[in-house]
């Protein structure tokens, strides 16, 4: 249960050139790359709106399905979020509360309630948990289907019947690693399909799906969603459902640790 704990709370849980090329099939099935400016400036124009997205508060019930080599469970979560500064989660089993979990821009707090002790770290964690560097606003971005890690970086665009796949990479020198982004984007109503995230010095990679949407308020948001993470130890699989979303109402984050708790071990 502590490590169902940590990684639904590392989910509740990445100077490009902006050269674009759109491969086209041709008669004999092969692909020439004709690079198309018009299709550039509508691309960049769509993820750079996505990216923008931020409403100022966003709650919801989550109804969760963890799933991995080891155990398949179901849970519920309360997700609260202000923009920029705070994710405060509520985790149910069974509609007892079991965990609860605080994010600020530094520091990730999580209280277990079944052992009645605490854990206090640094945003760090994630990367020692899965290999990536995720702040608040990554996070942020995971919950409102907006594109991780996205900073006008498309460098190759690639047009698959009614999706565009956008590519990019963020290179870490003093981590002597690259992290590579593909953004799969549905052309009919500019909406994310999936984020991936591949990280071939670890064998790690992520893949973000988002299947179903919904709009509150006037702003889209995903409705189910996909987390897969796949290392070379296991896979995890998380199904998330949005239930019960509210967008830009009045928030109150109350976060408490029990006197009594003590620092888990």
């Amino acid at each position: 249960m502590r490590q169902l704990i940590n990684l639904f709370c590392l989910a509740c849980l990445f100077s490009c050139s902006k050269h674009l090329v759109v491969p086209t099939v041709s008669s004999q099935n092969t692909m020439d790359e004709i690079p198309v400016k018009a299709n550039e400036n509508i691309i960049i124009n769509i993820l750079d709106s996505l990216s923008q997205i931020k409403p100022k508060t966003f709650y919801s019930k989550l109804s969760v399905n963890y799933i991995d080599s080891l155990q398949d469970i179901r849970f519920k979560t309360s997700l609260k979020m202000i923009a920029d500064s705070a994710i405060n989660a509520i985790i149910s089993y069974a509609n007892i509360p079991v965990a609860l979990a605080s994010i600020s821009k530094d520091t990730i707090v999580i209280v277990n309630k079944r052992d009645r002790c605490y854990s206090k770290q640094s945003l760090n964690y994630f990367n020692e948990l899965l290999g990536l560097d995720l702040t608040i606003n990554n996070l942020q971005e995971i919950f409102l289907g907006k594109p991780l890690y996205y900073d006008k970086c498309g460098t190759k665009s690639i047009t698959i019947d009614s999706l565009i796949n956008v590519s990019s990479s963020v290179t870490r020198p003093q981590e002597d690693r690259s992290i590579f982004l593909n953004y799969s984007l549905k052309i009919n109503d500019n909406k994310l399909n999936q984020v991936e995230i591949n990280i071939p010095s670890d064998k790690t990679s992520v893949q973000i799906q988002y299947l179903s949407w919904q709009d509150i308020n006037g702003i889209s948001v995903p409705y189910e969603m996909n987390l897969i993470i796949n290392s070379e130890q296991n896979q995890t699989i998380m199904r998330i459902v949005f239930e019960k979303v509210e967008i830009n109402n009045s928030l109150e984050l109350i976060f408490i640790i029990p006197e009594q708790y003590e620092a888990c071990n």
